[in-house]
């Protein structure tokens, strides 16, 4: 697969684009402001056990208490990762609702990041990913990314974590294991036991709450996880970081892989060049476009996803069941891409347009199938609904890029919709008719957006005039662009000699 990693270092983040064939498929941001802690490693104390739902909340010393699910504590820490279990004993990930008490200080992982309103999300069985492996100190499981998908391979791998997996210690090989040999194990397995010792150590002499393990900065997580076979070229605009990555390779035992990594010199900036930026202002879109003319339409609420398959300019040649397969076949390449790249997480419904023939059905669900096995983050599809809707799920272990690029309208709410003119012009009447007979001022000065004044033409300016004749007052309305379309500013309100004047300087 032609993949590239394109990493911006700039004054105040680092931003790492993932390309495919061409295209951006992921993109990864950290800002010198945000808090990274997915990955993290606390000692905490619990605040409070919630038995009802069997959670409780952990002091980890920030700002919000962690959320801990008692039932939920194995939940897995790489999204490359799908374990393969083969044993039942999961001694410190089966806690027992009745050995969390108040006032306990126990270690926790954080694996999703807090995402206003809810806090961090942490559980009990912590997990160090290495290079070609993932230890999992408080597990027996032995599994295999679920990236790796020949069956032989997987047997081959299996036998070789049976031959090294430490007592008591869970394994995972994960995808850039694939390939290799008993050897290529045995560094990574080295490092990452020494470090859970240390981590240990620290843990037992350390005082709740505190940072016992800082997982990697961004750009050396790309070279820990993603520098796999399938990428050709990692390109870097910072000398330093380059350097740096160079250095990391060697302790990684990694030094045949420095040909990959490439120090960007161009004029323009690195993410102008590869044409990124447009791609990310895309993915931040409503209405996505498909080759063929059709369109997909993107519609978030907190906790889920709604996508609409629309035909939109294609119309086809003759066979509208041909129409509809095609627009649904490329809506179902794109969404998977889209997923990752907007990283979407949570309910995902899909409404695809309506088909009748079970066959293209099938078509459609398998090509959906078949572009989300290039995502890394765990995507459960659920056949069609009884109403003919694809619903999956997708983990959500971070902010999706809306909300890591935007904030919620000062203006609208988050609604995404604002007043019309003709309502916020029925206010102005409302407005006027109230001051006109509860003050006795000789004048009234109304601000308002152009397109509300334009709304007070015909008909409502004769009933402005009938204002003015009844409650024997002159009525001024400016307009600004300046003003917001659902304001109605009260300039002013007193004598008709010094309204005038202000009406005068009016901007």
């Amino acid at each position: 697969m032609n993949k590239r990693v394109i990493i911006d270092v700039g004054l105040t983040e680092e931003r790492v684009a993932v390309i495919e064939a061409g295209r951006l498929v992921e993109i990864h941001i950290e800002r010198i402001e945000d808090d990274k802690i997915v990955g993290n490693i606390y000692k905490g104390k619990v605040t409070n056990v919630l038995p009802g739902i069997e959670a409780a909340f952990v002091d980890i010393g920030i700002e919000k208490n962690a959320f801990l699910h008692i039932d939920k504590a194995t939940d897995g820490q790489d999204k490359d990762i799908e374990a393969v279990t083969e044993a039942d004993s999961n001694s410190a990930s089966k806690t027992v609702l009745e050995e969390i008490k108040v006032y306990r200080e126990i270690m926790v992982q954080v694996v999703k990041e807090a995402i206003l309103p809810k806090g961090a999300r942490v559980t009990t069985n912590i997990s160090l990913p290495g290079r070609y492996l993932v230890l999992m100190p408080n597990s027996t499981n032995l599994g295999i990314s679920h990236r790796v998908e020949e069956e032989k391979e997987r047997e081959r791998l299996k036998k070789i974590v049976q031959k090294i997996k430490p007592k008591n210690t869970g394994l995972i090989i994960r995808t850039a294991g694939w390939g290799k040999e008993l050897e290529d194990f045995l560094p990574d397995l080295d490092f990452l036991t020494r470090l859970w010792n240390k981590i240990k150590n620290r843990g037992r002499k350390a005082k709740a709450p505190l940072l016992l393990h800082e997982d990697l900065t961004l750009t050396y997580r790309i070279i820990r996880d993603l520098l796999t076979e399938e990428v050709e070229e990692i390109l870097i605009n910072s000398n330093n970081e380059y350097k740096n990555m160079l250095k990391f390779l060697k302790t990684l035992s990694l030094s045949e892989l420095e040909p990959r990594v490439s120090l960007y010199n161009g004029e323009k900036p690195i993410f102008e060049e590869y044409n990124i930026e447009k791609e990310i202002n895309k993915g931040l879109q409503k209405k996505i476009w498909l080759k063929c003319g059709g369109y997909l339409v993107f519609d978030q609420a907190e906790a889920l996803t709604v996508i609409d398959v629309n035909t939109g300019k294609f119309v086809g040649k003759k066979d509208m069941r041909k129409t509809i397969l095609k627009t649904n076949l490329q809506a179902a390449e794109e969404i998977g891409l889209q997923l990752r790249l907007r990283d979407i997480g949570g309910i995902i419904i899909i409404d695809f347009i309506d088909m009748d023939n079970q066959e293209d059905i099938e078509k459609v669900v398998k090509k959906l199938e078949e572009s989300l096995k290039k995502d890394k983050t765990k995507t459960n599809i659920i056949q069609n609904t009884e109403l003919g809707l694809v619903e999956l799920t997708r983990k959500r272990s971070r902010r999706d890029l809306e909300n890591m690029l935007r904030t919620t309208c000062p203006y609208c709410s988050g609604t995404g919709r604002v007043l019309s003119a003709e309502t916020v012009g029925n206010m102005v009447l409302r407005k006027l008719e109230e001051l006109c007979t509860t003050s006795r001022a000789e004048a009234v000065l109304l601000g308002v957006h152009p397109k509300v004044e334009e709304n007070l033409s015909g008909a409502k300016m004769l009933l402005i005039k009938q204002l003015e004749k009844t409650g024997r007052k002159t009525i001024y309305i400016k307009s600004s662009k300046n003003i917001h379309i659902e304001k109605i500013d009260v300039v002013a309100v007193g004598r008709l000699k010094e309204i005038k004047k202000i009406k005068q300087m009016f901007i």
